[in-house]
């Protein structure tokens, strides 16, 4: 049977966009079909997942974190080329993709997986007016699902919100602060690790909650349990986002409560290199080590 390959490619990278036609000739030439789509089309590529065997993703880690959200129900696994600045989740730079794309799709190396989180608020719709071209749709059943990070923020006002987080039911305490960033183990080293939390093995189930910039109170991350479920109300009267992988951003009211837990589903990525890699490359890419010609 013929193997569906999807590609998504970052729409404003030229360079992107030549190689998935590049990428679309090699793999049809040696008998698979293959659909492409932009990254930010996100619905659209959901509605071309079926039937896919893998998709490959081309441009930075931000397309990644789309390509992850868009497979959602499927169980797709992503090889990501790398065309940004860090590189974190992708496995080769473009000049080697031609060559090692089709031998990866034919089953060397070995899938990894890492959690997402889910969150979801009530009787919030999406606003149409807020990254249109960025969201995904949210279902009641299902609602936000995120790969790096969920993040209740402060709008464009330059004043703290008030952000009361309970966990598991029980009130943890009121974070006077521009953001409370919940992350995954993958999310460790953006949005998290900016505001001074820790740095998780990518694999690894649990999760992060991290406040930015906080004024008079607990200030340190927490790490919580993958069962952990938090919940967070928001009270601003100057306005309030929920960010999800900071793509996609949702108007809060003054009292909505966000509420998060680990995502009944997960990102899986084709990998070539060593299952231990990831200490070795983790100051270089945080530019503490090496330059990185990027």
């Amino acid at each position: 049977m013929t193997k569906l390959i999807g590609i998504l490619y970052h729409p404003r990278l030229p360079a992107a966009q030549a190689l998935s036609r590049s990428l679309t000739e090699v793999l049809e030439g040696k008998g698979y079909q293959v659909w492409s789509a932009s990254a930010w089309e996100e619905q659209g590529a959901k509605d071309l997942m079926a039937g896919t065997a893998a998709v490959v993703s081309v441009g930075g880690d931000g397309t990644i974190m789309r390509a992850a959200r868009a497979i959602i129900p499927a169980s797709v696994p992503i090889l990501g080329i790398r065309f940004g600045r860090l590189g974190f989740l992708a496995e080769m730079d473009p000049d080697e993709a031609l060559e090692r794309v089709p031998r990866l799709l034919d089953g060397a190396g070995y899938v990894e997986e890492r959690g997402m989180l889910q969150a979801w608020c009530a009787d919030t719709p999406v606003d149409p007016a807020l990254n249109e071209k960025h969201h995904p749709l949210m279902t009641e059943d299902t609602g936000f699902h995120a790969l790096n990070d969920v993040a209740v923020a402060r709008g464009g006002a330059g004043r703290p919100i008030y952000v009361q987080v309970t966990i598991d039911g029980e009130y943890f305490t009121t974070y006077r602060a521009d953001a409370v960033v919940l992350a995954t183990a993958t999310g460790s080293t953006a949005y998290s690790f900016s505001a001074g939390g820790p740095v998780l093995r990518p694999t690894s189930a649990s999760y992060l909650l991290t406040p930015v910039a906080p004024h008079g109170t607990f200030t340190n991350s927490l790490v919580l349990e993958p069962a952990t479920r938090v919940q967070l109300t928001v009270h601003s009267d100057h306005g309030s986002i929920l960010s999800i992988d900071g793509q996609v951003d949702i108007t809060l009211k003054d009292g909505e409560t966000v509420t998060v837990q680990r995502s009944p589903y997960t990102a899986r990525f084709l990998r070539a290199g060593v299952e231990d890699g990831f200490y070795k490359g983790l100051l270089a890419r945080l530019r503490f080590g090496e330059n990185l010609n990027v």
